[in-house]
């Protein structure tokens, strides 16, 4: 007799912009077989009713907030597409032992990450996947294979990227919402502004807090969890700097080395007019090369290029494969397999400090270049 097929997880979904409208929730329509999404909550309610309507849900199931969402329950897993810091709402949910996949970054605060990992550590299981989907590409799983225990010599990481209106404008996104409660709205900037005081200190520069929250822990952090993930990840870093000065967010390089002493050089470059994202991912080693090249992320199925270079004799070989598996949809089997099975995930809370940790590195190297001095977390 077969086994009988389980019923799928009932799903919250919380924050209906752009990364939810192009990939999560086409992809949890995909996978209907593991996930019913059976609420959802966003600060918009013209947007939470022309999503539920698209999805069915009833209006006593599209929430204003995360809260009332679990209050009303059941629900078997939370995924938490929000912008800024996330980890006040995955606390929430820790706290109550409900599994959530939350985007990065984890938090802004080493702080805000401790709590959470006590509050998992209580409840004895995982709870929390941190969304870097690049951990669950394919082409990053052979990638990893490829490259030798030893005898790395370099680390090149290369990031131009367009304007996001470039990039979504193949989505037909829904129009921007105008509905959201201004008190509401400005009790959740004060709460951001508190927190990242906690992290680079008050009295850190404009510039430098939209460098740590926007570019650092909005962008950087999949590099730097890419790179933890295929070498044991960034070791230190020994200088950064921002350009121009009246640009934001303008290019950031940063320079360091990985785990076992090899040289780091990330580049970092918004460049609105850009024709297309793309993210090149070098790795120089004794005896070849291994490269992954990421287009954007908002394509569903987009290919990742990886190319391995081998010494052949007197010449080279050239190994490109393209692997056009959805490393989103990877990552959403991912979380139901903690949620069901309690498979730790590629990245959980640990290693959502750990690049947290890294970031402030980067920040306070940044001030150091500008001639400024951070506080809080990032004091020197």
């Amino acid at each position: 007799m077969s086994k009988p097929t389980a019923a799928p997880l009932r799903l919250g979904v919380v924050g209906l912009g752009g990364i939810a409208q192009t990939a999560h929730l086409p992809l949890l329509r995909r996978r209907w077989d593991l996930f019913d999404v059976t609420a959802i909550a966003d600060l918009s309610r013209q947007r939470r009713d022309m999503v539920g309507a698209g999805l069915g849900i009833p209006q006593e199931r599209r929430h204003s907030d995360l809260v009332s969402m679990l209050d009303a329950g059941p629900i078997d897993g939370v995924v938490l597409l929000t912008g800024g810091s996330h980890g006040p709402e995955t606390l929430e949910c820790v706290r109550r032992g409900i599994p959530v996949l939350c985007e990065k970054p984890l938090a802004f605060t080493l702080a805000e990450a401790d709590a959470i990992a006590t509050a998992e550590a209580e409840q004895g299981r995982p709870l929390v996947l941190v969304g870097y989907m690049k951990e669950y590409d394919d082409a990053v799983v052979q990638a990893r294979s490829a490259i030798p225990a030893t005898g790395i010599r370099a680390v090149d990481v290369e990031v131009l990227h367009p304007a996001d209106g470039a990039q979504l404008a193949f989505a037909n996104l829904l129009p921007a919402p105008s509905d959201v409660d201004p008190v509401t709205l400005a009790a959740l900037t004060d709460r951001t502004a508190l927190v990242v005081d906690a992290a680079v200190g008050v009295a850190a520069p404009a510039m430098l807090r939209t460098l740590y929250t926007n570019v650092l822990l909005g962008s950087i952090v999949h590099d730097v969890s890419l790179l933890r993930h295929l070498l044991g990840g960034i070791e230190d870093i020994d200088g950064a700097r921002h350009w121009p000065p009246d640009v934001m967010p303008g290019s950031v390089e940063v320079s360091g080395s990985i785990a076992g002493g090899a040289r780091l050089h990330i580049g970092w470059h918004f460049i609105p007019g850009y024709p297309a994202y793309r993210e090149t991912v070098t790795i120089h080693h004794g005896t070849g090369s291994v490269q992954l090249v990421f287009g954007v992320p908002y394509v569903l199925n987009l290919p990742t290029e990886l190319t391995v270079v081998s010494a052949t004799g007197t010449g080279e070989e050239r190994a490109v494969s393209r692997a056009s598996t959805e490393a989103f949809e990877n990552e959403l089997v991912a979380f139901h397999a903690m949620v069901v099975d309690g498979t730790a995930p590629r990245s959980g809370v640990a290693h959502g400090r750990a690049d947290i940790a890294t970031a402030q590195l980067m920040a306070h190297a940044l001030a150091q270049s500008a001639g400024v001095e951070l506080g809080g977390e990032c004091s020197p």
